[in-house]
């Protein structure tokens, strides 16, 4: 993924420094970079911008304005990572973190600078998806929020601020109340995986890339949805703990595309020419959303 943000920011003419430990992964970024700045239309020249380092210790931290970690989702390894980044980055640098459920408080707990801190999350693919989540930490100044949000939607991207520093964000939050009731149906064997995927992709997911779901209640009124929501909310899973369908994958080690197996079982020949049409799917899809009713005025919020 932060290979996918490097081709984002070089292909509008950034220096982009990345540094990837991983002899084999930092063998394999140059043609990563390629296959995500395809997509972007970004000219050949793009390339040059793109720097890749084994170590910290030779990026031009003199010259580095804003540092966005991609790290694993690991706590302890984001927070090694920002105490060796600060102790190098000038004081002036912004430094974010691409987490999507940590807490920024706990990810820069031992940074001693935390008015230049914020998350910045970036969906998957990052080079084609257009949202970034944006947070502020209780001590993150204005000054740092405004600039991030400046860079971002010159970028070309659409931001959303958070003012609290809540897991997840809107999108995995969002997410996982939707995947936890899913799932539910599936492990009360109601219906099967297929079927969710059907559900949601043909239900209300298509509808989504037109109107998001709060607009969504308007067209369908909100007495129905009143009415439907008293009736459902009661009988919705409210578990705190992850799924059986979830969990028992995971202990067996069937983890996703990596390994060749999750839900569904991944064809390795078949795996890379499916993600590219799925990749071209969502650039068309995005193409769409602002050719057509992003582009028209649209009623805007009433205020309560």
């Amino acid at each position: 993924m932060g290979c996918d943000i490097a081709a984002v920011l070089a292909a509008a003419g950034w220096e982009v420094h990345c540094q990837e430990t991983a002899s084999h992964m930092r063998i394999s970024l140059p043609a990563r970079f390629r296959a995500a700045a395809a997509p972007l239309r970004a000219a050949k020249s793009a390339a040059k911008h793109f720097h890749v380092h084994e170590t910290l210790d030779t990026i031009p931290w003199r010259r580095i304005a804003l540092v966005i970690e991609a790290a694993p989702e690991q706590l302890a390894l984001k927070q090694g990572v920002f105490a060796r980044i600060e102790a190098l980055a000038p004081r002036t640098a912004i430094l974010t973190t691409n987490t999507s459920s940590l807490r920024l408080a706990d990810v820069m707990r031992k940074v001693k600078h935390k008015d230049r801190v914020a998350i910045v999350h970036w969906a998957t693919p990052a080079n084609i998806s257009p949202l970034i989540e944006v947070v502020r930490g209780a001590r993150t100044s204005p000054a740092t929020i405004r600039r991030i949000n400046q860079w971002m939607r010159a970028l070309g991207k659409i931001v959303v601020n958070l003012n609290r520093d809540v897991p997840g964000m809107i999108v995995n939050r969002a997410q996982h109340a939707m995947m936890r009731e899913c799932f539910s149906l599936v492990d009360k064997g109601i219906c099967s995986l297929e079927d969710i995927d059907r559900a949601v992709r043909y239900g209300f997911g298509f509808r989504y890339v037109v109107c998001g779901p709060v607009r969504q209640r308007d067209l369908n009124g909100l007495v129905i949805n009143h009415r439907a929501a008293t009736q459902i909310y009661p009988t919705l899973n409210n578990s705190r703990v992850p799924p059986r369908a979830l969990a028992k994958r995971v202990r067996a080690g069937d983890v996703g595309v990596t390994v060749g197996r999750g839900f569904y079982r991944w064809d390795k020949q078949t795996l890379g020419p499916w993600l590219q049409r799925y990749e071209a799917t969502l650039a068309t899809l995005l193409r769409l959303m602002r050719e057509t009713i992003d582009g028209e005025k649209t009623p805007s919020p009433a205020r309560r």
